[in-house]
């Protein structure tokens, strides 16, 4: 209403115009704050301190508390959810550029897709980057409160969520870089792999994977996802998933 209020009294000639611009923001803002931190049918109270976006919880949660957390949002779920929120679900190679950023939160790494499918929502075009999470803070230990980073396969190949591109010049709220946001997991000889890492990890048995995958430099992630065990679901079934 402040921001209203001042742009209103300096004669803005549209006031609903204003009120749009605002409103858009506003959605952009909550859009990016919901794919870093997950998704936004998780963050609730049983899985707030899993993906809380600013990271104030003082103990990160054990192995056992974010597998239980993140089955409770099966691959149905994110995918729906997706939709609704206009992100992109897409198949894909990446590598990491080498860039990164850091404010107060964790390490962000830039990853550029190559040969990019897109299964739902906006397209996304070979060559585009994206931000990943590593959930390693500047000093290379866990961010406290954060779940287990990125993974994806050591040839580049992924399932990406993809929210679409910020335009409005606001930051991330937790201090992350201007761009989209990517949540990733590892496509491996026609298989998903879902783990804690990015959330992905079903209700269903959990096994040892063989390995190995890759991951942010420094981030750990893959002994992280580890302690909760891998489980593999069929690339078919995903991109069914997906695309219904």
């Amino acid at each position: 209403m402040d921001d209203l209020t001042a742009a209103l009294a300096a004669h803005t000639p549209d006031p609903e115009a204003v009120l749009a611009a605002l409103q858009t923001k506003r959605r952009k803002r909550a859009r990016r704050r919901v794919l870093a931190a997950g998704c936004a049918a998780i963050v609730a109270a049983s899985v707030i301190t899993l993906w809380s976006a600013d990271f104030g919880t003082p103990t990160a949660p054990t192995a056992v508390e974010g597998a239980k957390a993140c089955a409770e949002f099966p691959l149905q779920k994110k995918f729906t959810t997706a939709r609704e929120e206009g992100f992109s679900v897409v198949l894909a190679k990446g590598v990491l550029t080498g860039r990164s950023a850091s404010d107060a939160g964790p390490v962000y790494a830039e990853m550029r897709l190559t040969d990019v499918r897109t299964l739902s929502g906006p397209e996304i075009r070979s060559g585009s980057t994206v931000w990943l999470r590593s959930d390693a803070g500047r000093d290379g230990g866990p961010v406290p409160g954060a779940p287990t980073g990125s993974l994806w396969a050591r040839d580049g190949s992924l399932l990406g969520v993809i929210a679409p591109q910020s335009d409005d010049g606001v930051p991330a709220d937790d201090g992350g870089p201007e761009g989209s946001y990517m949540r990733v997991a590892p496509v491996v000889d026609g298989q998903v792999v879902l783990s804690t890492a990015g959330c992905w990890l079903e209700d269903r048995p959990t096994h040892a994977f063989p390995g190995p995958l890759a991951e942010i430099p420094r981030s750990d992630s893959y002994r992280r996802a580890a302690e909760s065990g891998f489980q593999t679901v069929p690339l078919s079934e995903v991109e069914r998933l997906a695309s219904r």
